[in-house]
């Protein structure tokens, strides 16, 4: 595409800067998290209503939709080409969780070059910035090669069983750009071993409760035990930075961590860790319970399961992580829910052993609930090698590689996918200095998008859907 043309295109984002905003504002404004539906709404009414008002403003703006089941909505620029580029965002989101300071998760605001809300980085802004992506196409009646299509998914968050379900009763696109990365991107996805470690024998009554966590890929920031009074237990004797509630019959502790993704574990603190740490040391407590919750502590020594000797690394995608993120307590057993994203050379099929095996040595069963084989493109094919090109030409930045991903997003599920970005900062990473530790980020409170950043991020994933549908 001419010099010409891609200002033009420029300029047609900038002028929308305003619309986009308002448009990302209107659908973060909308609760979706994914849940159990039924046959007619399979993640629950929520997801059903985030879907619905997507498609609608699909139909508003004269593009051609469909609704996959509830499963996968879809908003087509059709030029009746024979092959399909896909743009490929989910508009499900983590629960909410606590400790928002800037606004109310679901009541976005604009504050300082900043939007604030559940959804406006993760992955919402990938829907909009896909819909006015082809609307700029449109708007200037551009030669394309292929029909674009922003394929909208419900169950990124919890398994992924909208794109699994499209996949197997749909076809996919020839090849889908998956704006839920950074950039430039990932050519691949390491594979996924999520897995629930559960205590054969019980705590005693000493133990009330113990819970942390709402979300498998999320790493929680609070962790809480309740203790029983009449135990020799001595809780006194817990760091001081925990919380500590006396209630009639029983005690409340609860450890303090940093919440984040769970394929980056080492950025945050998981306050099943500080728990179990702590609670393993306290004077009184028994020695089955002991040994229950040291196993437990033992899970999380490493952000890599190397305890459990799943831990592991190699040159094309690189180091394994693990973590135990949602723990919880029923009538004395005790669970712990693992993810695990494993390098693409290994095999869940021995991590799963191995886990296995560790398991039943501390008198613990393993419940495996999603296992996923990694799998990567040719970094060195022509489309892959396009890609990068055109990120170093927009940006000049020469030291960023394409690898391969750790986020577990829909790359690894739909072939031919690769996953990059919607929102593009030379200093990923960066927030106001207002925000506090584990606030800011995807799945985190106060979660936000820098509006500059993000109006660059669709120039610069434009440019990339533009250069791949020249020789697709």
């Amino acid at each position: 595409m001419n010099k010409e043309t891609m200002n033009q295109l420029y300029q047609y984002i900038d002028d929308n800067k305003d619309n986009i905003i308002k448009d990302l504002m209107a659908i973060a404004s909308i609760e979706s998290v994914s849940r159990d539906g039924d046959a007619v709404k399979p993640f629950g009414q929520s997801c059903k209503n985030v879907l619905d008002a997507m498609l609608k403003k699909g139909e508003e703006e004269g593009f051609e939709t469909h609704n996959h089941e509830y499963y996968v909505g879809s908003i087509k620029y059709n030029l009746n080409k024979e092959k399909r580029l896909g743009i490929l965002a989910h508009l499900d989101v983590v629960p909410a969780g606590d400790d928002w300071t800037i606004t109310e998760p679901y009541h976005p605001i604009v504050k300082d070059g900043y939007l604030f809300g559940r959804g406006t980085g993760d992955n919402k802004s990938a829907a909009i910035a896909g819909l006015y992506i082809m609307k700029a196409f449109r708007e200037f009646g551009l030669p394309l090669r292929n029909n674009i299509e922003l394929l909208l998914g419900t169950n990124e968050e919890t398994g992924m069983k909208d794109v699994k379900y499209y996949c197997a009763h749909y076809e996919a696109p020839a090849f889908t750009f998956v704006p839920d990365a950074g950039f430039p991107g990932s050519a691949g996805e390491f594979g996924r071993l999520r897995y629930r470690l559960i205590s054969n024998q019980k705590l005693s009554s000493d133990f009330a409760d113990l819970y942390a966590g709402s979300a498998f890929n999320i790493v929680p920031n609070k962790a809480t035990a309740v203790i029983s009074k009449a135990s020799a237990i001595d809780w006194k004797s817990v760091p001081e930075d925990f919380e500590v509630t006396e209630n009639e019959d029983t005690v409340t502790i609860t450890a303090p961590g940093v919440t984040t993704h769970a394929a980056g574990p080492e950025r945050g603190v998981n306050a099943v860790k500080v728990l179990t740490a702590a609670l393993v040391k306290l004077e009184g407590l028994r020695e089955s319970d002991r040994h229950i919750l040291e196993f437990l502590d033992h899970v999380n020594d490493d952000y890599y399961g190397t305890f459990l000797g799943i831990d592991n690394t190699d040159e094309i995608s690189g180091q394994t992580v693990s973590s135990g993120t949602v723990l919880l307590f029923n009538e004395g057993n005790i669970s712990l829910l693992n993810d695990c994203r494993y390098c693409v050379t290994d095999n869940g099929d021995r991590l799963e052993e191995n886990v296995r095996a560790k398991a039943a040595e501390w008198d613990y069963s393993v419940q495996v609930e999603e296992k996923t084989y990694g799998a990567h493109l040719d970094i060195n094919g022509p489309v892959i090698q396009t890609i990068n090109r055109v990120f170093q030409e927009y940006t000049g930045v020469t030291d960023r590689e394409i690898r391969i991903g750790k986020g577990g997003t829909y790359a690894g599920a739909m072939k031919n996918a690769f996953a990059t970005g919607c929102i593009y900062s030379l200093n990923w990473g960066e927030k106001p200095d207002y925000l506090s530790e584990g606030h800011g980020g995807a799945h985190q409170p106060d979660e936000f998008v820098n509006i500059s950043n993000y109006i660059a991020g669709i120039k610069l994933l434009m440019t990339m859907i533009l250069a791949v549908d020249e020789i697709l």
